[in-house]
């Protein structure tokens, strides 16, 4: 039951500003049995040599966006996917906003610097939260996302309150609610695990001789979205994009002939090398038959019970926030 995961985060406890160092936050290693507590700076000295690091390297847009209607009214957009598979090469994104009884088809929205956004398909009706509607922007591609460096905000978690936040706090966002190695843009949310990776932590576990290897899994807003069912079983999984690249695969073949262990950084990590292995098994192909292509997962990892252990495909070992 759903009461079985409830647990109460005091709102102190809710850190509102990152630590002034990346890698001074705190880490708790579990292993098998025994528990201890360090700092993310000495992740090189827990874990075991040769190990291939698996990162999800997709970049967090500034997809939040501020306009006005005709009439003068705000409006509150969140670009969460261009509908294309991949990339920025179409004016058409699914979204969500707010006031949405103000948002129906037809309405047009004026942005900054002559963007504007006019709704093309309407939110289905549901009972389970918003839903998306499909919004048509004048701008795409790089055109799109300067504009979005320029003028959009970093798309935080509701939990951290950023009200008439000052040009210096969103710049400072936009930097560190972002991976050190973050490469692809899509992301509506950071893959928040490796948030607190540093070149100098990755260049202390390249001297243990760990690899890195990636995956690209862009971040929907589904990931805010909290279970509303009593039975987890009962509830509807969003699906989000991803691409596992050959070269990984191929990273992880060579690791698993050498006995070394693979940690994988995150759960949307872990939820790419999951869903792969789902969609190959659905589809009787093998991983390396859908490598380097877009597709998508909606798979929801869980425990029927208790005592039930998942058993991943090739992950030894994960590091992650607290859920």
């Amino acid at each position: 039951m759903l009461s079985d995961f409830n647990f109460e985060v005091p709102e102190a406890q809710v850190a509102q500003r990152p630590l002034d160092e990346r890698d001074s936050s705190k880490l708790l290693v579990f292993d098998k049995t025994s528990i201890s507590h360090t700092q993310t700076k000495h992740l090189a000295d827990v874990v075991p040599d040769g190990s291939l690091f698996i990162v999800n390297n997709s970049r967090v847009i500034a997809s939040r966006l501020h306009g006005k209607l005709s009439t003068g009214g705000a409006i509150e957009l969140l670009l969460l996917e261009p509908n294309t598979a991949g990339g920025f090469t179409t004016e058409t994104w699914q979204s969500l906003g707010k006031p949405m009884r103000k948002l129906s088809k037809g309405t047009k929205i004026y942005f900054s610097e002559g963007l504007t956004g006019t709704i093309i398909r309407e939110a289905p009706a549901s009972t389970s939260g918003p839903q998306p509607f499909t919004v048509e922007l004048s701008l795409k591609g790089e055109n799109l996302l300067t504009w979005l460096e320029r003028h959009g905000e970093m798309p935080l978690p509701p939990y951290i309150s950023r009200k008439n936040a000052s040009a210096q706090t969103q710049a400072h966002d936009r930097e560190r609610y972002q991976t050190v190695y973050a490469e692809g843009p899509g992301s509506v949310a950071a893959p928040t695990a490796g948030l607190h990776f540093t070149k100098q932590v990755i260049d202390s576990l390249k001297i243990k001789n760990c690899r890195f290897a990636h995956v690209t899994l862009h971040v929907g807003a589904g990931t805010f979205l909290p279970v509303k069912t009593d039975d987890p079983a009962l509830h509807t999984m969003h699906s989000e994009r991803f691409l596992v690249p050959a070269e990984t695969l191929k990273e992880i073949e060579v690791a698993r002939a050498n006995q070394k262990k693979i940690i994988v950084v995150g759960t949307t990590a872990l939820r790419s090398l999951e869903g792969l292995m789902d969609l190959a098994s659905k589809e009787d192909l093998s991983v390396d038959a859908l490598a380097g292509k877009w597709l998508r997962t909606n798979i929801f990892i869980r425990p029927q019970n208790a005592t039930d252990r998942h058993t991943p495909w090739c992950t030894d070992a994960i590091m992650t926030n607290f859920h």
